[in-house]
């Protein structure tokens, strides 16, 4: 009795001091610009602040009624907790934009750990967040392009498709009849960011907050690497076109056209594609349709890689469009990945010296990658272990089914106290995307193949194995077929290639 007094005197007293700090941070909330976004580090740390300070008070209120609860109840309440935690962060995250809203983007399809209800409330950030008023938007436009709107378009819609962390989306018709989308970005966009940025602490606090076992500092670290690259559309553009060309005649995988006349370096144009979401689409699709999707997944993404040495770095759903014919638009490219083919070729000695059993060759590689250091001691053992869950979907000759438990997975083996040994080069990074990006929507499709089969395309390119495909049996084009293309699309300049 003496025990639980003494907590709820130490629970109200806590309470009590949070309140007033909560009561404080509310009476400077933030302000706002005219996209209503907070960009200076005091009024971004205001906002975050009082998040953190709700999130503190839940579980703390959660703690004292779980204190005499049932094991049953304990777990109703820790889920409630999780989906109330989920839904502020969403808001707050929609409403701050930037930094922010990226995190919850990738927050929401690779955490399978979260509750159902937790996960949806992050979900909608990723295609539905509070957009900024059209007038601002015109503006921003306007400014641009140096003209009128309507010498611009011929049509321009007011109310936007979709809004995002950096940009909104507006559906809009050229003077020649083109259907197209302009993605705006948000005035102070890049400010909240630069604000964001400077410390790591409150978003790797957040991340901690949704998930205490995400590698938050990693996710976060890695977030940073990558936002500023996606603030100007003009490399975005130069991006999208070299895949465009790489992609261009392609049946099932498409990438909409851009438009460089009417894009400059806060508002990029490009093709207007019809057809759903991936939400939608797994709610509509039939099992055929959902391995034909695995199918052009899989070639785009590692054709890409292998062939062409480049990766659109942000695999999470809101990127991918169906359409009725089969065919997969891949949309949105601020963040690419361009490898040597000296590394690429690194890259898959490593993974068939996995794939044989080949530990003497994955050791060699691991110091020619700079995976391990000179001079520093290293466990061959956990870095073997860590390195073959990466290639678990197709080490083994048979067919492999992504379940929930080995998406998860990915969780604990890419805790940082079990990679202690393992130093991560920058043109690693980006592959962790694959890990817990692509094997999230693997996952959704309910994904069964002999992945093996399909991989020794780029394990063993003298075999010349067709593209996954085209051993469904669809027919490509046949500058689409071999293992290495007779000749590369021109590359992207220099200054589009810096990964950081």
């Amino acid at each position: 009795m003496k025990s639980l007094l003494q907590v709820l005197a130490v629970g109200f007293l806590s309470l009590s001091v949070l309140l007033a700090w909560l009561a404080w941070f509310n009476a400077v909330r933030a302000r706002q610009n005219a996209a209503g976004i907070a960009t200076t580090v005091s009024e971004r740390s205001s906002r975050f602040s009082v998040f953190v300070t709700r999130s503190i008070l839940r579980r703390l209120w959660l703690s004292l009624r779980g204190f005499l609860a049932n094991r049953e109840h304990q777990k109703q309440l820790h889920t409630r907790y999780h989906i109330q935690v989920a839904e502020e962060a969403a808001q707050m995250m929609g409403e701050m934009k930037g930094a922010f809203m990226k995190l919850g983007q990738i927050l929401s399809f690779a955490n399978q750990g979260m509750p159902e209800a937790a996960r949806d409330a992050l979900q909608r950030l990723q295609m539905d967040a509070p957009p900024m008023s059209f007038a601002l938007a015109r503006g921003v436009v306007e400014a641009e392009l140096g003209m009128d709107l309507g010498r611009a378009f011929k049509r321009f819609d007011e109310q936007p498709l979709a809004a995002a962390s950096i940009g909104q989306v507006h559906r809009a018709r050229l003077h020649d009849g083109s259907e197209v989308v302009v993605k705006i970005q948000y005035p102070g966009v890049r400010e909240a960011i630069e604000s964001d940025l400077r410390t790591t602490d409150r978003l790797a606090s957040m991340v901690s907050a949704i998930n205490s076992n995400i590698d938050a500092k990693g996710v976060v670290e890695e977030l940073r690497d990558r936002l500023f690259e996606e603030l100007d559309y003009r490399h975005e553009l130069r991006n999208q076109q070299l895949f465009c060309d790489i992609w261009a005649g392609h049946p099932l995988i498409r990438v909409p056209r851009v438009f460089p006349e009417h894009s400059r370096s806060r508002v990029i144009c490009q093709e207007y594609v019809r057809g759903m979401h991936f939400h939608d689409f797994i709610a509509a699709s039939n099992a055929k349709e959902k391995r034909l999707a695995v199918h052009a997944i899989h070639d785009f993404v590692f054709d890409s890689m292998n062939r062409y040495l480049v990766f659109n770095g942000d695999p999470h759903p809101g990127n991918y469009i169906f359409a009725d014919d089969g065919a997969i638009a891949f949309i949105d490219y601020g963040c690419v990945k361009h490898w040597s083919r000296t590394f690429m070729d690194d890259l898959q000695a490593l993974n068939r010296a996995l794939v044989t059993d080949d530990k003497p060759s994955f050791e060699v590689l691991l110091k020619k990658l700079a995976v391990v250091l000179p001079g520093h001691n290293y466990d061959l053992a956990e870095i073997w272990d860590f390195f073959c869950y990466h290639v678990g979907g197709f080490r083994e000759n048979r067919v492999f089914t992504f379940t929930a438990e080995w998406v998860n997975e990915a969780f604990r083996v890419m805790d940082p106290t079990r990679q202690r040994h393992i130093n991560l080069p920058r043109d690693f990074v980006y592959l962790n995307r694959i890990t817990f990006g692509l094997n999230a929507i693997m996952l959704k499709l309910e994904a069964s193949e002999n992945f093996h089969e399909m991989q020794r395309r780029y394990l063993y390119p003298a075999e010349q194995r067709s593209p996954a495909l085209a051993r469904l049996g669809v027919r490509l084009p046949d500058r689409f077929i071999p293992a290495t293309p007779a000749a590369l699309p021109t590359p992207a300049p220099e200054s589009a290639r810096r990964s950081a």
